[in-house]
């Protein structure tokens, strides 16, 4: 079912992409010459209300609602309540969607690119996911979203993401050897887990929590504020500090819908996507603090990793590099890691 999902969700990014090389629009200040508004932006997510991507899109409304002087209105559908990420984004490309977040793992149907930030261990803090991410490579990213008819503005973040099971406390690759575990909706990730030896399983966000509430898994592995914000303790016990990977959350608007904006009001957006990413920023870091005392306090068995025990997951995982270096070329894959090592 999840591999159908994934063949329709390219075959709507084909059907777009061959509309934009037949049409023949006009000139981007002819058209938005025309356009006089008012404008709604709907946006689709799937944390929870009580979650600091919720307070994201607040700040975002805000922001752009008072800087266009009451142009554009932003309709925020949070929770999941307009489908998993996957259903959003074919939404979003058929413009019944404005604008989304995700992760960016469903977005490597739309650009191959977006498979390096799944890779593991790649970054060893925010601050350097950060500079790469603002940087010329995530830049690059971003605009390689365009000839599927998605403008990528910036990236917010969601957090490193950990690993949590209901089986036994987990410190070494070999622990987690026959763990049913949920992986994203993304084949690079399904043969990460499964380059450990656990049984690599894609399912939805939104049916996560009932998937680990009925054994369907045993494991999963979510940022923690995404852990608490979603009750996962109330069908999770162990927790592992893995930091596998770091989660940025690409923000994707409609490009119909954005070229058709005048010019000053594609500043607006763009200027409040901005703005918007340093709050988000700050939230994420204090919200991870926040997240790991109330798990614990919800009785959840913590585990850290050592630095080796890390690299122990990183090598296991490892081979997950030369597959990307494959898909993405040398030229950007060499980039990538000099803007990584550039102190």
């Amino acid at each position: 079912m999840h591999r159908n999902k994934f063949l329709i969700l390219v075959v709507v990014f084909l059907l777009v992409g061959l509309v934009a090389c037949s049409s023949n629009p006009a000139p981007p200040e002819d058209v938005n010459a025309s356009k006089s508004g008012p404008f709604i932006i709907k946006v689709g997510h799937a944390a929870a209300k009580d979650h600091f991507g919720q307070k994201t899109f607040e700040k975002f409304k805000e922001l752009v609602e008072k800087n266009s002087d009451g142009n554009i209105t932003v309709e925020i559908h949070p929770a999941g309540e307009l489908g998993g990420e996957r259903e959003m984004l074919e939404m979003l490309l058929l413009g019944d969607l404005t604008m989304m977040a995700p992760a960016s793992a469903p977005l490597d149907a739309a650009s191959k690119y977006m498979a390096i930030w799944d890779l593991p261990y790649l970054f060893k803090d925010a601050e350097t996911a950060h500079k790469v991410l603002d940087g010329e490579v995530g830049q690059f990213v971003l605009d390689s979203l365009s000839d599927k008819g998605l403008v990528g503005l910036v990236y917010w973040e969601n957090g490193f993401r950990h690993l949590t099971n209901n089986i036994k406390p987990v410190s070494t690759v070999q622990d987690m050897a026959g763990l049913k575990m949920r992986t994203l909706e993304n084949p690079m990730q399904i043969k990460s887990w499964s380059l450990t030896g656990a049984q690599a399983t894609p399912i939805a966000f939104t049916k996560l929590y009932d998937a680990l509430k009925d054994h369907v898994v045993d494991a999963q592995e979510t940022p923690l504020s995404l852990m608490y914000s979603m009750k996962f303790y109330e069908v999770q016990k162990y927790l592992t500090l893995t930091g596998h990977t770091y989660s940025p959350w690409p923000v994707v608007i409609n490009k119909k819908f954005y070229d058709g904006l005048p010019t000053n009001l594609q500043k607006v957006v763009m200027d409040a996507a901005v703005e918007a990413r340093e709050y988000n920023r700050e939230l994420s870091k204090e919200d991870e603090v926040k997240a790991l005392e109330l798990l614990k306090q919800q009785g959840m068995s913590v585990t850290v990793l050592s630095d080796s025990q890390k690299e122990e997951f990183k090598g296991a995982m490892n081979e997950i590099y030369t597959d990307v270096k494959a898909e993405i070329g040398d030229e950007l894959y060499n980039k990538l890691m000099a803007e990584i090592n550039d102190k």
